[in-house]
């Protein structure tokens, strides 16, 4: 009998203690529920940005762009690279390094330096049918000294990209990966080719860089399906650089266009332009004509319609000249715009000295009609006058 009491007992203090736990727990759930309930979320759900492998929150990345418009950036722009035709003479006898080896230093001195690659860098043999007229191409190990030199983009947004077809735009795209310089322009398909290129400095400045052709054959565009450039109209132009100007400090766009070997200015070129600043953009500029043209300030937004040329070979004396350009950002705005002149001989640039830098500067200022560009005393550089 007393066991079978002291039994009961056990059991109904078994129970006491498993209802006290069942009630201490229900209790803490409830006061858990209620917390969360009622605190603000820091970071929804249902609205995050990807950024590289990282998730972050977006009320978080809003916090870093209004950081980064504050924040200074300097970018370095410069007219059309190619490696093929004339070129390649030069480097099959001095190396793919030749043509960097005096405009190294330049290349170096922005936080992001892009150049237009004319034509792909494959082995591609496949030559593009509806090229109207010459193929270009560089060989693959011209990739890795670019890199070298300070590249760090490149467009290919221009009527020589897909000489060799999808094969060679696709080996050109992972050679440029493999020495880690991004691209812009073109790409496996028409949303691909018009995605601005994203880049941010250590400061937390970021910007958008965009390029659009103008003058390639109609075969070369991409599609929704199939790879190609970016093609330059009215409508993609004011969405892409509409979209990108909402995910970057700073916008810059680089347009293929106009008439090679024309100093002048086509009304096509200044409706792409106006049309680019219309949209957002911080900057325009230019390549394609091979020779340097006029700088407008319109709107406040500087468009050089044509840089000229970086690594090229020309007879003419307009075609050894280029223009290297500084670009300097600072609290959401383009705060100063430089102007290096560049000597382009046997394809392989430097900067311009004593007279040829004059020259070249003098006749920039002359074909930029209502532009205040100031030349150095020392004539090796100068400066647009940008509206406050």
């Amino acid at each position: 009998m007393r066991r079978t009491l002291n039994n009961k007992m056990k059991r109904r203090r078994a129970r006491r203690q498993a209802l006290f736990l069942i009630g201490g727990c229900a209790l803490v759930a409830l006061l858990i529920t209620l917390v969360y309930t009622f605190t603000p979320s820091t970071t929804p759900r249902d609205k995050v940005e990807v950024r590289g492998e990282q998730i972050v929150p977006a009320d978080e990345a809003a916090v870093e762009d209004d950081q980064g418009k504050s924040a200074p950036l300097s970018l370095g722009l410069s007219g059309d690279v190619c490696f093929g035709l004339d070129v390649a003479p030069f480097i099959a006898d001095n190396g793919p390094g030749y043509p960097w080896s005096e405009i190294t230093p330049l290349l170096e001195s922005y936080d992001i330096t892009a150049v237009n690659l004319e034509g792909p860098l494959c082995r591609s043999k496949y030559a593009h049918p509806e090229q109207p007229s010459f193929h270009v191409r560089g060989e693959n190990s011209c990739a890795s000294p670019m890199a070298a030199a300070g590249v760090d983009a490149v467009c290919l947004a221009n009527d020589h990209i897909m000489d060799y077809g999808s094969q060679g735009l696709e080996e050109t795209l992972n050679l440029l990966r493999g020495e880690e310089m991004d691209s812009f322009g073109a790409g496996a398909s028409e949303q691909v080719a018009a995605e601005p290129l994203i880049k941010e400095n250590e400061e937390g400045a970021r910007i958008a860089l965009l390029a659009f052709c103008d003058v390639a054959p109609p075969s070369y565009s991409a599609t929704e399906d199939s790879p190609g450039l970016s093609e330059a109209t009215l409508d993609r132009i004011q969405e892409m650089v509409g979209a990108a100007a909402e995910k970057a400090s700073y916008v810059v766009v680089v347009m293929h266009w106009g008439d090679v070997g024309s100093k002048e200015i086509t009304p096509r070129q200044r409706e792409l332009a106006h049309a680019c600043v219309g949209a957002g953009a911080d900057l325009v500029a230019g390549g394609h004509p091979h020779v340097i043209q006029g700088i407008e300030v319109w709107e406040g937004v500087p468009i050089m319609y044509s840089l000229g040329n970086l690594v090229f070979f020309s007879q003419s004396e307009e075609g050894k000249g280029g223009l290297f350009a500084g670009c300097y950002f600072n609290e959401g705005r383009l705060t100063a715009l430089e102007l290096v002149p560049l000597r382009v001989e046997g394809a392989r640039p430097a900067s311009a000295v004593g007279e040829m830098a004059m020259s070249i500067l003098q006749e920039v200022a002359s074909a930029s009609p209502g532009v205040e560009i100031e030349i150095s005393p020392q004539g090796n550089k100068a400066y647009v006058k940008l509206t406050d």
